[in-house]
């Protein structure tokens, strides 16, 4: 892999990549299980960037909101609606990383699919954007996760590629038809170090982004187990090891 002239002056020391390497070549299997199958090391794009990240280390969480029509009903989550009840396990995961941890968000309503919130350190607007979000929509989860995706290859080049990088999707329901999220996961877990976590928020585990192997998925049915999935991305991230160059 080529060394960027920044990088000698960026780590002052190396780590092992967390289940792939960046050579292009496949490493074991990282401690989650997943089955990672990273082959390429210019998954972002490109790596001729001009606005680097002044921490190519950093740690990248992008947040998949639900604003379907379902996500009004109040079934598992008490007397909250189940937007409301994402909402705020969502706004406590953000207190809970690191402040140099890069957190964004994109979310569909009858806004469309979009970013609402771009990586980034300020909190004060993500949670600006995440209380925004409305209820009123189908469930284009496909065109989501593709957008999320683009964003953290975006981020990526800034970082060329090192750091880590998660994807998490927050929903309750299943793809609308003809917006079957499995060809856009199965093109980040073959070209990527993207981690995919979903919390199915009262749907059970029979979901299409339940991918044994190749994304983590945690099944929901009230507001703590909503909490607990999302504080299990931070566990997850606490054991990864900074893929750096070699």
């Amino acid at each position: 892999m080529r060394v960027h002239p920044n990088i000698p002056s960026l780590f002052g020391q190396t780590s092992s990549a967390r289940g792939f390497s960046q050579s292009g070549t496949s490493g074991s299997a990282p401690h989650n299980g997943l089955a990672r199958g990273f082959n390429n090391r210019l998954w972002y794009g490109s790596d001729t960037a001009k606005d680097l990240d002044p921490l190519l280390t950093r740690r990248n969480f992008l947040i998949v909101l639900d604003g379907s029509g379902s996500m009004r009903d109040s079934q598992c989550s008490g007397n909250l609606s189940k937007i409301v009840a994402a909402k705020q396990a969502i706004a406590a995961f953000a207190t809970k990383i690191k402040p140099e941890d890069n957190l964004g968000l994109c979310a569909f309503d009858s806004r469309g699919v979009t970013e609402r919130s771009p990586l980034s350190l300020n909190r004060a607007a993500f949670q600006k954007a995440l209380q925004d979000v409305r209820s009123d929509s189908n469930t284009p989860l496909g065109t989501a996760v593709k957008l999320g995706y683009s964003l953290l290859q975006k981020q990526a080049q800034r970082q060329l590629g090192y750091g880590e990088y998660y994807l998490i999707v927050v929903t309750d329901g299943e793809a609308d038809q003809g917006n079957d999220p499995r060809a856009i996961v199965n093109k980040v877990v073959s070209e990527s170090p993207v981690v995919i976590s979903t919390i199915g928020f009262c749907i059970g585990e029979g979901h299409s982004l339940n991918r044994p192997g190749m994304t983590l998925y945690h099944d929901a049915t009230n507001l703590e187990q909503l909490n607990q999935g999302l504080e299990s991305v931070l566990a997850e991230s606490e054991f990864s090891d900074t893929p750096v160059a070699r």
